[in-house]
């Protein structure tokens, strides 16, 4: 069963300049050749260098695993096989042919697309069984491509970097110490304002938790309001001077 989901549309042999009969040491080779040229350290800012190891990244995953790549060189066995037996576009596919018969024989017309065909008087068209037999396999060949890749996409991760922590939970809220130093950035310096007052209020009670440094908090911001809509400019400040001290900066 294929492990790594792969486009059955891509030559992964042509991204690496290897062919379906390279050993896993000639791919790996061809890999190496190409990350040095496409690599983000020697191509700092490179759009297209990116794109291209993306891409030989992915083709070296898949040819060098085994099951994988046996998946991938089955589906392009089929898709060379239907390239050969689809019609070209654009060229004449049909053809009627008209047989001679014999009196009281029943008149017989075959139509051949660029294949030998039985005639239809007979039975089967030839051409239909064909391109069935076509088909068929490719169909089954991409369903299976299609559950395989759904499987891959379900199952829980094996492994996981070392850099990643899979169990930190969702964000911590922020400190009151930190929800502090926001808001003393926000109102230091300014002159009373009821506006700043409102925008200081809400950002410290969408932030501020239930801890007694986040009460003091809250209620410095209170005074700040109370102080700018009396035009009480010491209260205001001295509400300040406290959010400092809560913030560490005074």
């Amino acid at each position: 069963m294929a492990r790594i989901p792969f486009d059955p549309a891509t030559d992964y042999y042509q991204l690496l300049g290897v062919t379906p009969e390279s050993s896993d040491e000639e791919i790996i080779a061809a890999y190496r050749r190409l990350a040095k040229a496409y690599h983000p350290d020697l191509n700092a800012g490179s759009a297209v260098a990116a794109g291209r190891m993306a891409r030989v990244n992915v083709a070296k995953s898949v040819l060098l695993d085994h099951d994988t790549r046996a998946t991938y060189d089955q589906l392009r066995a089929v898709q060379r096989a239907y390239a050969r037996v689809a019609p070209m576009p654009g060229t004449e596919t049909v053809t009627v042919r008209y047989a001679p018969h014999q009196v009281g024989q029943r008149p017989r017309h075959r139509i051949v697309p660029n294949v030998v065909r039985r005639s239809t008087a007979h039975g089967f068209d030839r051409g239909t069984g064909i391109m069935l037999l076509v088909a068929v396999p490719l169909i089954a060949a991409l369903a299976i491509y299609v559950f395989q890749a759904v499987q891959l996409s379900i199952q829980p991760l094996r492994e996981a970097p070392g850099d990643v922590n899979l169990s930190a939970g969702p964000p911590a809220r922020p400190t009151a110490h930190g929800t502090a130093d926001a808001v003393f950035v926000m109102v230091h310096a300014q002159p009373p304002s009821r506006e700043l007052a409102i925008r200081a209020y809400n950002f410290t009670m969408a932030r501020a938790d239930s801890t007694p440094e986040s009460e003091l908090l809250r209620a410095d911001v209170r005074r700040m309001l109370s102080s700018a809509g009396a035009g009480d400019a010491e209260g205001w400040d001295a509400a300040v001077a406290d959010i400092c001290q809560l913030a560490g900066r005074c």
